[in-house]
């Protein structure tokens, strides 16, 4: 049997594209592309309003060396889709034998057409020490468009005696509404870096979680954005989470911010901002996935 190759280990490339259109009262996934182990389970419809909560899969559950992930949703207009994942993602130990091939890259691409609502509400991603990891994430909005999507990265295993010391995590967030930039957002780490240390930087913290909240109906409207921030506050402060949450808008986004040390507080911080915030953005209540609770 002839061996095959060393390049052929080299990568992983992985799409999924997913495309939504509101058919008979309900959000339908209507056509989806796959390639290597990406995919998604079927839509769930626990709410009557016809959304659809939609689970995507990744067998391997990490990303090593050369591996690319992408995943990309396009909803047409008046869909409501919510996105979430069954457990954490991970950013792997990178190889170190070509600075190209060691880099991890997860790239993610949603566009929602008018009067359409995403939800991008994955768990928490793992980056171990030694990892080479990119996360970007552009978010697309035309017109009354709206968006809510958190990340969660813990940098390291420190519970484990395995903290961030060696490596580095580049994670991006664009969103644009009417093909205008809104709000760009970058975090840039290196595991040497005084960044880590500093107070004005991660003040040691290894758990960075970020929040995003956005509706293209009062895009206009800094009373809508202050009304929000308003109601979060009351959210972190009820939660006892001041010290390690806050929150302020820039061009009608309103903006949640983490810091700390534990990545299930803030998931479940999240979580209740999102639940108590869901009216003012999609005008709905909030239904939590079920996959939240097995």
């Amino acid at each position: 049997m002839t061996a095959r190759p060393a390049a052929a280990y080299e990568q992983w490339l992985a799409r999924l594209e997913m495309t939504f259109a509101h058919r008979q009262q309900k959000t339908k996934l209507v056509n989806t592309l796959r390639e290597g182990p990406l995919s998604v389970q079927r839509a769930f419809y626990p709410e009557t309003t016809g959304a659809a909560h939609l689970y995507l899969l990744h067998p391997p559950a990490g990303i090593v060396s050369g591996d690319e992930l992408h995943v990309a949703a396009t909803l047409e207009k008046d869909c409501q889709v919510l996105l979430t994942t069954p457990g954490a993602n991970r950013f792997y130990r990178a190889r170190e034998a070509k600075q190209m091939a060691s880099k991890q890259c997860q790239f993610n691409r949603f566009t929602v057409a008018d009067n359409a609502h995403l939800e991008y509400l994955p768990h928490e991603t793992l980056v171990y020490t030694n990892a080479n990891a990119f996360s970007h994430t552009q978010v697309y909005l035309d017109k009354g468009a709206s968006y809510v999507g958190w990340d969660i990265a813990c940098l390291g295993l420190p519970h484990i005696d395995q903290p961030f010391c060696k490596g580095q995590f580049t994670q991006t967030f664009s969103l644009y509404h009417n093909q205008g930039i809104r709000f760009h957002d970058r975090l840039a780490l290196h595991a040497k870096d005084r960044l880590h240390e500093s107070r004005i930087g991660l003040a040691v913290h290894h758990v960075v979680g970020t929040m995003v909240l956005f509706n293209g109906h009062e895009a206009s409207s800094n009373e809508w954005a202050k009304n929000v921030c308003s109601l979060i506050r009351s959210c972190i402060e009820g939660l006892n989470l001041s010290h390690f949450m806050s929150v302020t808008q820039l061009q009608g986004v309103v903006v949640v911010r983490y810091l700390g040390e534990d990545s299930e507080v803030c998931r479940e911080g999240f979580v209740h901002i999102w639940m108590q915030t869901r009216p003012q953005v999609s005008g709905h209540l909030a239904v939590p996935p079920r996959i939240w609770y097995t």
